[in-house]
C-alpha cells in the first residue's frame, strides 16, 4: 500500500519481523554466507556479526508506517540543507579536491552541481553540503548526533547501482538505526571523540546492504570501519574550522573503502566497540547495543528551525519571541541571563563562544545566536554569510549576557534542551521567556508547512521552483521509484555561488 502525506508525522506502527535478505553479488566475490542464525548462534555472534544481521534483516515490507514517513521527512530535510550550502566555500573546495583525489567519474551526482563524480567523491562533497549550514537533523542519545550525514552514502551507492526507492529507504534505515543505537550505547565525547564516530558502524551497513554482501563479509566491513572511525572532538572545540563539515564525510568515504575491502575477502577485527567501552575511560560496565529490530529510533529524530547547534534552538526561539518587546530599546538592556543545562553551557557558552572568530564558532555560540534573535527576530543563514554575528550591536548584547545552570529546568526535564531567558532593562523592567521544548524536537515536531518551507527556501535558488517541486514530488513518492536515478537527475544544478 502506498504511504503518502509523508510530511505529516504518523503514530501508526507495526512490529517488524526479522527476515534475512536475499543476496546480490553485483560483481563482487563475496566471502561467507548470510545464513539465518538461531538463538544460540546469535548469542555467540560478535557484535559486528549482529550488526550485519541487523542490516540484512531490514525489509521495506516489514517497516512500520511511521518509520517510512520519518525516512522521507529526513530525506527532504537533508536535501534542503544540501541545496542551501551549494556554492559555499567549503563545498567548492571539496568539489575541486575530490576530482584530484578520486578522479572525475560519472557514476554519482553532486547535489546542486552540474558535473557528476565517483561514488566516494560525490558522497564526500554531499556530506560537506549537508553539514555546512549546521541545519541538518539531530538525534540525542548519550549526546547529539547528526544521522542525516549518512544519507549521501546511501544516495550515491543506490544511484551507482540503479537501486529503487524502496532500496534507498532500507539503506537509510539501516545506516540511521545503527548509528543512533551506537550513540545510545556509549558516549564518545566523554572519551574525547566526536559523536560522528557512531556512523563508522552505520556506513558499512549501508554499503553492504546495497551491494548485497553476505553476513561475514559485512561483519568484516563493520570491524574495519569501526576500528578506524575515530574523530577527535577538537573539531567542535574552540575556534571551529571548516573541518566540522567534513568529519563524517571523511568517515563515510573510509567506511565505503572498508566495505570494498571486505567484499574482496579482507578481514577485520571484532570487539571494536567493546574495546572502547572497556579500555577508554570512563570504563563502561555491562556494555551492550540494542539491536532489537522493532525499537526504531528514526521517528525520534529532531529537525532544526534555526541554522545553529541543536542545543541552541530553545535559546534562539526564546530570543525571537522577545524580539518585538525590545525593538528600538536594545541599548537600554542592562543584563541578559540565560539558564540552561550544564553540558550545554560547556559546549556553547565557553569563553571562546563569547568572542567567536569564525562562522563555525558563531553558529555554536549561545550569546551570539541569542543576540541576533533578539535584535533581528530570527537566526538565519544570511546572518552568518553576511557576518551579522560580528556587528557592534550584536557584540554589545553578548557582553551583557551571562549563562548559568537552570535548576528548575533540570529538575523538570533532566535530559532536556530547554532554556529560561530573562532580560532586565535600565528602568528595572524584567522580560522573561521559557522554551522547555524547542520547535522541531521529537516531542514538538516541525510542522508540515515549516518543513516544506525550509526545503523550498533552499532548493528554489539552486534548481528553480519547478525543479524544487519535482524533487519534492519524487521524495513524496519515493517508494514508487523503480530507479533512484530519476531522483538524482533532478538534484543537479549549476553550482550557484554564495547562497544567501
Amino acid at each position: 500500500m502506498k504511504r503518502r502525506e509523508f510530511l505529516a508525522r504518523t503514530a501508526a506502527g507495526v512490529t517488524a519481523s526479522v527476515i534475512l535478505g536475499s543476496i546480490r553479488s553485483d560483481g563482487y566475490h563475496f566471502v561467507g554466507t548470510a545464513l539465518a542464525a538461531g538463538e544460540g548462534d546469535r548469542q555467540k555472534a560478535t557484535l559486528e556479526q549482529k550488526f550485519a544481521e541487523f542490516a540484512l534483516s531490514i525489509k521495506y515490507e516489514a517497516l512500520p508506517a511511521d518509520v517510512i514517513v520519518a525516512a522521507k521527512r529526513v530525506l527532504l530535510d537533508t536535501l534542503g540543507c544540501a541545496f542551501g550550502s551549494v556554492g559555499s566555500e567549503p563545498a567548492n573546495i571539496a568539489e575541486t579536491t575530490i576530482r584530484k583525489t578520486y578522479g572525475d567519474g560519472n557514476t554519482a551526482t553532486i547535489i546542486g552541481y552540474p558535473q557528476p563524480a565517483t561514488v566516494e567523491g560525490a558522497l564526500f562533497v554531499n556530506g560537506v553540503l549537508v553539514r555546512s549550514l549546521d541545519l541538518n537533523d539531530t538525534y540525542v542519545g548519550t549526546e547529539p548526533l547528526h544521522p542525516s550525514e549518512v544519507l549521501p552514502t546511501a544516495i550515491a551507492l543506490c544511484e551507482e547501482n540503479g537501486r529503487s526507492g524502496r532500496d534507498l529507504i532500507e539503506a537509510m534505515v539501516a545506516g540511521y538505526e545503527a548509528s543512533m543505537r551506537v550513540n545510545d550505547s556509549i558516549s564518545f565525547i566523554e572519551r574525547g571523540f566526536h559523536p560522528l564516530c557512531a556512523a563508522s558502524y552505520g556506513i558499512p551497513l549501508i554499503a553492504g546492504k546495497i551491494w548485497g554482501l553476505p553476513r561475514e563479509a559485512l561483519a568484516n566491513a563493520v570491524g574495519i570501519s569501526g576500528a578506524r572511525g575515530f574523530t577527535s572532538f577538537v573539531v567542535n572545540s574552540g575556534a571551529i574550522s571548516m573541518m566540522k563539515a567534513m568529519g563524517l564525510a571523511a568517515t563515510a568515504a573510509d567506511g565505503v573503502f572498508a566495505t570494498r575491502l571486505a567484499a574482496q575477502g579482507f578481514t577485520g577485527p571484532s570487539g571494536t566497540l567493546e574495546w572502547l567501552a572497556s579500555k577508554m575511560k570512563p570504563v563502561k560496565e555491562g556494555f551492550a547495543v540494542d539491536l532489537e529490530l522493532a525499537r526504531y529510533r528514526l521517528p525520534r529524530v529532531a529537525f532544526k528551525r534555526f541554522p545553529i547547534q541543536i542545543e541552541l534552538q530553545a535559546v534562539a526561539e526564546a530570543g525571537a519571541s522577545l524580539s518585538a518587546k525590545i525593538k528600538g530599546r536594545a541599548q537600554d538592556i542592562r543584563m541578559i541571563t540565560v539558564e540552561t543545562y550544564p553540558g550545554i553551557i560547556e559546549r556553547v557558552a565557553d569563553p571562546a563562544k563569547f568572542r567567536p572568530q569564525t562562522k563555525g564558532t558563531a553558529d555554536h555560540s549561545l550569546p551570539v545566536c541569542l543576540a541576533m534573535a533578539l535584535l533581528d527576530g530570527d537566526v538565519t543563514v544570511a546572518q552568518f554569510e553576511n557576518d551579522r554575528w560580528r556587528a557592534q550591536d550584536v557584540m554589545a548584547l553578548v557582553e551583557k549576557t551571562s549563562v548559568k545552570p537552570g535548576e528548575a529546568l533540570i529538575a523538570k526535564l533532566p535530559k532536556g534542551r530547554g532554556a529560561n531567558l530573562e532580560i532586565v532593562m535600565a528602568d528595572g523592567q524584567s522580560l522573561r521567556e521559557t522554551v522547555e521544548v524547542p520547535e522541531g524536537d521529537a516531542e514538538r515536531p516541525l510542522s508540515k508547512a515549516s518543513l516544506e518551507r525550509k526545503f523550498m527556501n533552499f532548493a528554489v535558488p539552486v534548481i528553480g521552483k519547478a525543479g524544487a517541486e519535482r524533487v519534492f514530488s519524487l521524495v513524496d513518492d519515493l517508494e514508487e521509484l523503480k530507479d533512484i536515478r530519476e531522483l538524482t537527475r533532478a538534484l543537479k544544478g549549476a553550482g550557484k555561488l554564495n547562497p544567501k
